[in-house]
């Protein structure tokens, strides 16, 4: 068989697989800039196996029912509201004229059916004579709470980050690099958000820290964040107030700006003039009745009013403000995390931490350096025992080179969808090296079975090798694709892998080999 006068390199197959390879090493070193100090992890990311983090899981607290009432379904939800102290919504169901209740808190059957009583209601049956009574979320529920979690944890900065739903109720976060109790910190936080007036007292009384009980006899109400606070106005950055206007740059203090809705401002307004701030504003006056922010009962604000905005209450409502957070570095740490919590919202449920898990730093590190030796000892491995069979490196050298060009593409495919390489996604490279170098020797015996020949005949064993090639890889990929679909984080990382590396291999890297081989033979 003669060779192609263009040579390998005006093989548009070959072309291909290296235009692929070069296009991973873009994506991977240059393209998106890589963060300051990646070095050779370039965009790659890693999951906490391989860096050490943290990973929760969050039960939602929730109820769905059905019920049997006279009244209205409206009526029902308003009543349910009052009487257990949370939100409850309705809508209607794919039954027709069935409304079905979503009690967002945690509340047992038996207290359900005592306050239901009230109305001389109850839960509703289902077919089998089981309660219509549920322990989960509606799927709008579930998504807005992962939806407020993603905002806080993505303000952090906290890239290698992912959040996984199971079933209605139930969610799983990684948090690559994060010890737990830091997990547990920025997780737990979103809850309830109050803002306070100090009404007596000395100033400093209302600190940092302090529990709603013990604050909660010398201030007032004056609104919740859901009610009172624009988020989407809230400033991503922390802005610095005064800069260039007598202070400079380094002596000029953070501050988390954010604007107030209509009935937040009214209700500011309003207690200011109440506890006499808009008729006394001297700054010894408002450093005794401090605005405090709280978040879940704790506070985690402070701060007094400036006599110019105190008087500015007098007259009208007061929408933009600023809440400073002080100077330096401590002050700008301080701004991050009140514009998050202002920022974020209040998550639509509770939620329940009910299982959490660590893998420290140092151990994450030893499991990168096992899992990278781990990988080049099976490329390594499987290139030796292959040399055994030929003895020949024009035929081996191909064959080392295509399984590297394979994980090469895996990486490129993993830093472009963002995807994090974890101990399963490690594994599922050894699996693709493994299954690829099999896939190569089919083709390689085809190959040297007939010897030289015209090539046609050489066409027909590639054909021949390919179909055994397709057949192999189609089961594999669907046996993977049911991993892949299940609600289980780790094998899905296993199986992804393996299916995409599959697919690199039957589409990209096997058809060059190919033409690799029949050049050198």
């Amino acid at each position: 068989m003669k060779k192609s006068e263009r040579g390998l390199l005006g093989d548009i197959k070959v072309t291909g697989l290296l235009l692929c390879v070069l296009a991973s090493f873009v994506v991977i070193y240059a393209f998106p800039p890589p963060p300051a100090g990646a070095g050779l992890n370039g965009n790659l990311k890693y999951g906490l196996d391989l860096v050490g983090g943290s990973s929760l899981q969050l039960k939602l607290e929730g109820r769905l029912v059905r019920i049997n009432a006279s009244a209205n379904a409206s009526e029902v939800a308003s009543f349910l509201s009052e009487a257990l102290d949370t939100e409850v919504t309705y809508f209607n169901t794919t039954d027709g004229g069935t409304y079905e209740y979503e009690i967002r808190k945690s509340v047992t059957k038996e207290r359900l059916s005592e306050v239901l009583a009230e109305i001389n209601g109850s839960i509703a049956k289902k077919p089998n004579g089981e309660d219509f009574f549920e322990e989960a979320v509606t799927p709008a529920t579930r998504d807005e709470t992962r939806r407020i979690i993603e905002t806080k944890i993505n303000m952090l900065g906290l890239a290698s980050t992912t959040i996984r739903t199971v079933g209605n109720n139930l969610m799983i976060i990684d948090l690559a690099g994060i010890d737990i109790q830091t997990a547990k910190k920025i997780v737990g936080k979103p809850g309830k958000f109050e803002i306070r007036i100090q009404t007596n007292g000395t100033a400093g009384a209302v600190r940092e820290g302090a529990r709603l009980a013990e604050i909660e006899n010398f201030t007032a109400h004056v609104v919740y964040g859901s009610e009172g606070i624009e988020s989407r106005s809230v400033a991503t950055i922390p802005t610095r107030e005064g800069a260039g206007a007598g202070a400079s740059e380094e002596t000029a203090p953070w501050g988390a700006s954010f604007r107030l809705k209509e009935k937040g401002a009214v209700a500011l307004q309003e207690a200011a003039k109440k506890y006499n701030l808009t008729s006394n504003p001297t700054e010894e006056f408002l450093r005794e009745h401090a605005l405090a922010m709280l978040l879940d009962d704790v506070v985690i604000y402070n701060g007094t009013l400036r006599p110019e905005l105190a008087a500015d209450l007098g007259e009208k409502p007061v929408y933009s403000l600023v809440a400073l957070t002080g100077t330096g570095d401590e002050g700008l740490k301080r701004a991050r995390e009140l514009i998050i919590h202002l920022k974020a919202g209040v998550l639509p449920v509770n939620v329940e931490i009910i299982g959490s898990g660590e893998v420290p730093a140092y151990l994450g590190a030893r499991f990168k350096v096992g899992a990278l030796a781990a990988g080049l000892l099976a490329l390594l491995a499987v290139t030796g025992v292959v040399f055994l069979r030929y003895r020949e490196r024009k035929i081996v050298l191909p064959m080392f080179f295509t399984l590297l060009s394979e994980v090469v593409l895996i990486l490129g495919f993993a830093a472009v969808i963002g995807w994090q390489l974890d101990l399963p996604s490690i594994a599922g490279i050894i699996a693709v090296i493994g299954t690829g170098v099999d896939q190569l020797v089919i083709i390689t015996d085809e190959v040297l079975a007939g010897g030289r020949s015209s090539a046609r005949m050489y066409r027909k064993r590639i054909d021949f090798a390919f179909g055994i090639i397709f057949a192999s890889a189609t089961t594999t990929i669907v046996a993977m694709l049911a991993l892949a679909f299940m609600a289980l984080g780790t094998l899905r990382g296993f199986a992804i892998v393996t299916i995409v590396g599959l697919l690199f291999g039957i589409f990209v890297t096997r058809p060059a080999y190919a033409r690799v081989v029949e050049w050198i033979i």
